[in-house]
């Protein structure tokens, strides 16, 4: 019988363990320095023209008070055009750059940013999307404030940056429009599908308990098919057709809940958050600016 015990207790304790380290890669991981993101972007083609644009950094108090590294990437006509690029998981506001080459041609100045606990900000819990969110409805506040109450503004996400573009949703901004590339629908279910795929779905629950105590958050509340369902901002969403990381079904599934005008473009062959690489920037600007019309 004490065998028995103690064979429980370890086994207990190896489960508490895993759903901490499980736990900890969501809440608290490890993230990409700008020097690798900008290298991985270069040696990946996706730099584009962006050394040859005028920027500007600033910072900008999230929410609570958390400061956000920003860079404005000006365009060198004055449009009044404003696009804010969320960047995605362990990424930084250089993970945005393969985008930036779109929204130029088409006239827009592009605000990139490190997302909470990215690049130079300040490590805290991550919580990709809940949390974010309100940081970019911050963002979108001082873009105003910033470049004039007058201009129009949109934004884009890829993976996480979509789950944050489209949850910001539930704040209503004064937004135009959203580009979402790759997002999901819910981080709890995203999570348990991915681990019932590797045999550990049972975890999920006390993967989430955890993240409770070392994030602050569920990850059920980091839901962007809950934040579209009241929006009537148009939203085009983009999806790789190879993604297994994220299935393109989300993104149809986005669109469907949607309360406003809405595109589903899946790019063959393109895998998770690979569908401007597979395009190429001309491509995927006449997606954009098909979208941007269809909308005036």
């Amino acid at each position: 019988m004490k065998i028995l015990i103690i064979v429980i207790i370890v086994v207990a304790v190896l489960v508490i363990l895993a759903a901490y380290v499980l736990a900890s890669m969501i809440a608290r991981p490890k993230t990409t320095s700008l020097e690798d993101e900008i290298k991985w972007e270069k040696d990946n083609d996706l730099w584009g023209n962006f050394d040859a644009y005028e920027t500007e950094k600033y910072t900008v108090d999230g929410m609570d008070g958390y400061t956000l590294h920003a860079m404005l990437v000006k365009n060198a006509t004055d449009t009044g055009k404003y696009v804010i690029i969320s960047h995605g998981f362990t990424s930084n506001r250089y993970g945005a750059v393969k985008y930036v080459d779109v929204w130029q041609g088409l006239g827009y100045n592009c605000i990139i940013y490190d997302v909470r606990r990215h690049g130079e900000n300040e490590k805290t819990a991550c919580s990709l999307g809940n949390f974010e969110s309100q940081d970019l409805a911050k963002l979108i506040e001082d873009t105003y404030t910033r470049y004039g109450s007058d201009i129009e503004l949109g934004l884009q996400g890829e993976s996480m940056g979509s789950s944050i573009s489209l949850s910001v949703l539930a704040y209503n901004p004064d937004v135009k429009f959203v580009v979402a590339d790759c997002g999901f629908t819910n981080l709890y279910e995203l999570i348990h599908t991915g681990y019932s795929n590797m045999k550990i779905g049972w975890m999920t629950p006390l993967v989430n308990a955890v993240i409770k105590v070392i994030g602050g958050y569920s990850m059920k509340d980091t839901s962007a098919v809950d934040a579209v369902r009241s929006t009537t901002v148009p939203i085009m969403f983009i999806h790789g057709g190879n993604d297994t990381f994220i299935p393109p079904d989300n993104s149809k599934r986005l669109a469907e809940a949607a309360g406003g005008y809405t595109e589903v473009h899946i790019v063959d062959g393109a895998e998770h958050a690979l569908s401007m690489k597979v395009l190429g920037a001309d491509e995927y600007r006449k997606l954009v600016s098909g979208f941007l019309a269809n909308l005036d």
